[in-house]
């Protein structure tokens, strides 16, 4: 049995405020973490609000990647979803905190649609016993 999809949940809290106003050099930062954890990047779209913060997404052939940052919080939220066995998360969130110069990140990681590989079916009911 193996997972569909792996989600990651990042959490960086204490950031360089000035790393979390920039939609380009976010961009920039997001499309590196998406190469360093082997995804291939099929497009992107990024927005910065007014007076401030910004949101964006990666679609990758595996999913996506999104951010959303909150400068009068320090704080950026980042998602990792993505499918295939090959990803190296831990590259690629190592690098964002690192980005947002985080001095205190949280990393949260789940499983989303078990697929029994035996039966080539997704298993999304609990097995009595």
């Amino acid at each position: 049995m193996y997972s569909l999809l792996d989600l990651v949940l990042i959490d960086l809290y204490e950031c360089d405020r000035e790393r979390l106003l920039d939609a380009q050099e976010i961009r920039k930062g997001m499309l590196k973490a998406a190469g360093l954890m082997g995804a291939e990047v099929i497009g992107d779209s990024f927005h910065t609000f007014k007076p401030w913060g910004v949101s964006g997404t990666v679609t990758i052939a595996e999913s996506h990647l999104a951010v959303h940052t909150w400068p009068e919080f320090n704080f950026a939220a980042i998602t990792f979803e993505t499918c295939g066995q090959m990803m190296d998360h831990r590259k690629a969130y190592r690098f964002l905190i690192d980005f947002f110069r985080s001095r205190s990140p949280k990393i949260t990681h789940q499983k989303r649609g078990f697929m029994d590989s035996s039966k080539g079916e997704i298993q999304y009911k609990q097995e009595a016993g």
